[in-house]
């Protein structure tokens, strides 16, 4: 019952999707996605995370739970995954009504990959 109905949700997501004003918003979607992705990047670089994992688009950890990427990291022989979204400051209100016990990360276009990969660290040292 459960899949028939997150199977549903998904197809009329992708409808509206088609619209042209849901378009443009996609792909400011996709340029924030691909900011935060390069910063997650960096950071494994730099060994302060130890991995990332993007969800696919329209799964249910993006739709049912609001979750764009998992982030790894080793602290005390242990693996800790964090969970976060990722929107434009506009809908972190949106995003936090929906989904509370997800952390939002909220990427303009015009922030660098230093100011995004301190929002990320905030989310990881925010549950230390």
């Amino acid at each position: 019952m459960r899949n028939k109905v997150f199977l549903a949700i998904r197809e009329k997501i992708r409808e509206i999707e088609q619209s042209s004003q849901k378009q443009w918003s996609h792909k400011i979607g996709e340029k924030r996605e691909e900011k935060i992705k390069y910063s997650l990047q960096e950071l494994k670089k730099e060994g302060l995370i130890r991995d990332f994992l993007q969800t696919d688009r329209f799964s249910f950890s993006d739709i049912v739970k609001g979750i764009d990427f998992f982030v790894i990291c080793v602290g005390n022989a242990k693996y800790k995954v964090y969970p976060i979204s990722v929107t434009g400051e506009r809908w972190v209100r949106e995003h936090q009504l929906r989904h509370p016990e997800i952390p939002v990360v909220a990427v303009n276009l015009s922030d660098t990959s230093i100011s995004i990969k301190n929002k990320i660290m905030e989310v990881i040292n925010s549950d230390k």
